[in-house]
């Protein structure tokens, strides 16, 4: 093949590909899945890790991740003030679905964020095993 040719082959490649990244970027910023998509009601489970205190509660899902948002500086969730004893150590948790214990999420090293520390169950390890099996 001629070598003009290749060079406007591989030029089209690359605008085609260019113009497929746009496009998804834009599909996926402008979809409504901000703060205010998720539900008014919908809660989610935090735990302080202060070991004195230890206070597992729900709040609103809004809420925390408005709070996240707002004081994040890097890539880990900065730690909100605890109701209970007051200090700067409350963190997104899970609550097993098998044996009821609220832990951190990710408390399993290098598994799903919420495989349970206790008894090893996960929700979305279940949901995955019943999407194969189409249950």
């Amino acid at each position: 093949m001629e070598e003009g040719k290749k060079k406007a082959i591989m030029i089209a490649v690359v605008v085609a590909c260019l113009v497929v990244a746009v496009a998804i970027t834009i599909s996926t910023r402008s979809g409504g899945g901000g703060l205010e998509s998720i539900p008014a009601g919908e809660m989610t489970w935090v735990k302080c890790g202060n070991p004195d205190c230890e206070a597992e509660y729900r709040m609103s899902k809004r809420d925390y991740l408005a709070y996240i948002q707002e004081h994040q500086k890097g890539l880990n969730e900065p730690p909100m003030v605890c109701q209970k004893c007051g200090e700067e150590s409350v963190y997104r948790a899970e609550k097993c679905e098998k044996c009821g214990i609220v832990f951190f999420r990710n408390s399993v090293r290098d598994d799903l964020p919420d495989r349970c520390p206790e008894c090893g169950f996960s929700k979305l390890e279940d949901q995955r095993k019943r999407a194969i099996e189409g249950k």
